[in-house]
């Protein structure tokens, strides 16, 4: 049964945001805030199926949760004509890549509680109003929140909310920002990257771990560990968001995910530059 209550906007129709949209409309009425959706489909372990969100371009009322899934590129414009429709009891939660989106929405919503969040999810858009995912689903991490809990718990989303938040934010950008670097750089799938070019993927991430640590953040070797065996279970021909957007010849994330670390790492401030270049050609 769905319930009126909490009232719930998703802000982005891509992979993440379909995905989080459908699964919260089963259990919710849900505003889907999309430019580029009609319908949604999800197709998961190869069967497809219709979910029934309100999408909308705009948003239509006051919301108790916003949950942000939208491109880094796009995500302060969105913000700021949301900012009409939270109050001092909205909770935003930003389920994008990177560090950067926490600290851009704090900017804006002054007035709302917004929470750290990440997602650990493969899906793309395959066709319109078609979202796919690919390996077992999703996994939310959180900061905290009683409201996330109830909604993420009534949607039977897969979620956990940790007490050091910070180094759980820090253990999904080290993969994303690793495997975004080079996938993009080699124009190379998962499984190409896990049997290629495995130690350069690793000096990436000890150089995060480093520049971590001198955040304040405790990751370390069982972190560099983890995310290069995340690497070789993922789907080997999957690819990153970033490396989409670029064969796509659109916008890209490379300055959320990539510029953060550019300024604090000679190794990523070179491949920074030449993923920059790439784009202005």
């Amino acid at each position: 049964m769905k319930r009126s209550n909490p009232s719930i906007a998703v802000v982005g129709g891509g992979g993440v945001g379909g995905y989080v949209a459908a699964k919260l409309s089963e259990a919710y009425e849900v505003d889907l805030i999309s430019d580029s959706l009609e319908k949604l489909f999800l197709v998961e372990g190869g069967q497809k199926k219709e979910y029934f969100p309100t999408i909308t371009k705009t948003p239509r009322k006051r919301y108790d949760a916003l949950i942000f899934a939208t491109k880094s590129y796009v995500l302060e414009d969105k913000a700021k004509k949301l900012l009409p429709y939270v109050d001092e009891k909205s909770v935003i939660l930003p389920l994008l890549n990177g560090i950067l989106p926490y600290e851009q929405l704090c900017a804006i919503f002054v007035q709302a509680r917004v929470k750290k969040g990440a997602i650990y999810i493969i899906a793309n858009r395959t066709a319109p109003n078609t979202v796919t995912v690919k390996g077992k689903g999703a996994l939310i991490v959180a900061e905290e929140d009683p409201l996330l809990r109830e909604i993420f718990d009534s949607a039977g989303l897969k979620y956990k909310m940790p007490a050091d938040i910070d180094k759980a934010i820090w253990q999904k950008y080290l993969f994303i920002a690793a495997t975004a670097a080079l996938t993009t750089l080699h124009e190379a799938d998962f499984g190409t990257i896990a049997k290629e070019h495995k130690e350069e993927f690793r000096n990436l991430l000890e150089e995060i771990v480093r520049i971590a640590q001198n955040e304040g953040v405790a990751l370390g070797e069982e972190d560099v560990a983890k995310a290069t065996e995340l690497l070789e279970k993922s789907p080997p021909h999957s690819k990153t968001s970033m490396q989409l957007d670029f064969e796509a010849g659109g916008p890209t994330e490379l300055d959320n995910l990539i510029g953060y670390l550019a300024p604090k790492s000679a190794k990523f401030e070179k491949i920074y530059k030449e993923l920059l270049q790439r784009v202005s050609q």
